[in-house]
């Protein structure tokens, strides 16, 4: 079905992201603006007329808290609904993080879903399945801002007015009103879902549990209770969009909104509003440390890269290769700084820096694993003062820009095969980027900080091995030290640069931005199949898993001076004390 869509549409599908009762959501391209959008297919055998009362209810609907609709669109096997796509995900993975969200961010947010109820609301719109997978976020400069989406099951008021009482129940049982069980709905089911997810946004859990008899049961007798930790005017709130009788709740979502601005007023939260998260929750874990081998080096190893088989080290003018069986290690000396260390499939690269005129030498060697090095051709020397270099991990081909000199206002782009040491392009003139990554053997991205007065973002262009750019994206951030996980390239993690305490994990497809709390800046970040690692140079230590979710965290109280993975789940880390560098191992499989 998927490539039909393709071929007809005028749509790119890249990746489905849902798959619901009603039918499949995917992530996409536009043809012609390059624009992500969100499709909306319709399942098969689902009825049409509730696909087309969704589309009836988001054309109505135009406010900056609710996914728009861009069009419904034709293809050969039906139709889907062509939506905004918001990369920050849903509010329930922002719940999910293992950090406390500011009382700024957690009133932000609720004030974000009452506007867009209260625009569905004047519109005569019930949306009746209120709950945080259905709040999508979108990502700002300090903040995100949430968005309802999902009118699957949504009601009019005239519906509601034919004094019909549905047969079951359609929605989520752990957010709906105490009527929506026995088949009335009104505003106030979904006032009363807000103030479910306002609820658990301030304690951390739902105030009822259990299967859906329970459930019931619970919202149609049991009472909330509310700890002394959650601010008396917010208690007020919450209990008042939680009365089992709709009557009781407040008389619309925008009143509802407006106690939350009156109370907000009264806590003098202002102050707070760069505050995302006030607290981190991480397991300190305690793993075994182990010394890697007894290399003895009076010099700080600033660069480690490995392929499994071996290792690779660099100091100011030293190379060094230590087999990962054996331990034997061999040794090559410079006259020149080494500058970056690239790991290939056939052993490494080496960039060296010249210290008279900026010139810049690449120098090519082979290591095999029965002969010292070799080298297998001459350098390749640049003249310049601004040089980005990457590699793909497996060492297919290599990117290079840069100036001529510092003040040129664009760059050259060259592509080189590593296989024959060949250009695979004639030189490309564009702008000179932040940094460089190599994603796969097709695949490079560049990335294009940008700061204006109104703005911050970080553009994102992807290139191929000849050299061409293609349209790209923006984030509404700054960003820095993007490292490419080995085990999947096209997910990568950085850090925000305008607020260093902040993580950035980006998935490229679907396109997703994550941002995470970080208790001190990294000046190492690994990247792994099981995750992160993240270290500076006093020796403290953090570790995420894929998805971002806070592993662990230690303290060596040593200097660290280079890390890189090792195997599936070590890391392998460098330090410097007493003048001596020493090599540890640590497990990080997740606890």
């Amino acid at each position: 079905m998927i490539k039909n869509l393709v071929s007809r549409s005028n749509y790119r599908i890249l990746e489905q992201i849902g798959q619901g009762q009603f039918g499949q959501v995917y992530f996409a391209i536009s043809r012609k603006t390059g624009e992500f959008v969100a499709l909306k297919s319709l399942a098969k055998g689902f009825p049409t007329n509730r696909f087309l009362r969704e589309f009836s209810c988001l054309v109505s609907l135009r406010h900056p808290n609710i996914v728009a609709c861009k069009a419904i669109e034709y293809h050969g096997k039906g139709r889907y609904l062509v939506m905004e796509y918001c990369e920050g995900g849903t509010l329930r993975n922002l719940m999910d993080i293992s950090a406390k969200l500011s009382l700024t961010l957690c009133l932000d947010l609720i004030i974000n879903i009452l506007a867009g109820l209260e625009q569905a609301h004047q519109q005569h719109i019930i949306h009746c399945d209120i709950k945080p997978e259905n709040i999508l976020l979108s990502l700002t400069a300090d903040k995100w801002i949430g968005k309802v989406t999902d009118f699957g099951i949504a009601k009019t008021v005239q519906d509601s007015n034919n004094n019909k009482i549905e047969s079951g129940y359609t929605g989520s049982p752990a957010y709906m009103a105490p009527e929506r069980f026995y088949g009335k709905y009104s505003y106030a089911c979904d006032i009363y879902s807000v103030g479910i997810i306002f609820y658990e946004l301030m304690i951390g859990k739902r105030p009822f549990s259990g299967l859906p008899g329970d459930l019931m049961l619970a919202h149609l007798n049991q009472r909330i209770h509310l700890p002394d930790v959650v601010p008396k005017p917010l208690q007020d709130i919450i209990r008042k969009a939680l009365e089992k009788l709709p009557q009781k709740r407040f008389l619309s979502a925008q009143s509802m909104l407006d106690a939350i601005i009156i109370a907000r007023h009264k806590l003098n939260l202002y102050q707070e509003n760069n505050k995302l998260f006030t607290h981190i929750n991480i397991s300190h874990i305690i793993p075994k440390v182990n010394e890697f081998s007894d290399l003895s080096l009076s010099e700080k190893i600033n660069q480690m890269v490995n392929n499994d088989k071996n290792i690779y080290f660099t100091t100011q003018n030293k190379f060094i290769k230590l087999s990962c069986d054996s331990k034997k290690t061999e040794i090559l000396n410079f006259n020149q700084s080494i500058n970056k260390l690239i790991i290939l499939s056939q052993g490494c690269s080496i960039l060296t820096q010249k210290l008279q005129n900026n010139t810049f030498q690449f120098l090519f060697y082979y290591l095999s694993e029965h002969k010292p090095f070799q080298k297998v051709a001459p350098c390749w020397q640049l003249k310049t003062e601004n040089l980005k270099v990457s590699c793909s991990f497996f060492g297919h081909w290599l990117a290079t820009i840069y100036k001529t000199n510092k003040y040129e206002s664009t760059a050259e782009l060259k592509i080189l095969s590593l296989a024959s040491l060949s250009l695979l392009n004639s030189p490309k003139s564009c702008p000179f980027p932040s940094q460089l990554i190599i994603l796969d053997k097709r695949y490079g991205l560049a990335l294009f900080p940008r700061i204006s007065k109104e703005n911050k973002r970080t553009y994102l262009y992807l290139f191929n091995r000849r050299g061409h750019f293609f349209k790209g994206f923006s984030i509404p951030l700054l960003i820095s030290k993007l490292t490419a996980n080995k085990s999947n390239s096209y997910e990568l993690f950085g850090i925000e640069t305008i607020q260093p305490n902040y993580g950035i994990l980006i998935s490229l497809n679907p396109l997703k931005v994550t941002r995470i709390p970080l208790e001190f800046i990294p000046n190492f970040i690994v990247a792994e199949s099981w995750g992160y690692g993240l270290a500076d140079t006093t020796g403290k230590l953090l570790l995420l898993d894929r998805d971002g979710d806070y592993i662990g965290k230690m303290n060596l109280e040593i200097e660290i001076t280079a890390m890189t993975g090792l195997n599936n789940h070590q890391l392998l880390i460098a330090t410097w004390e007493n003048q001596q560098t020493k090599l540890l191992s640590i497990n990080v499989k997740k606890m």
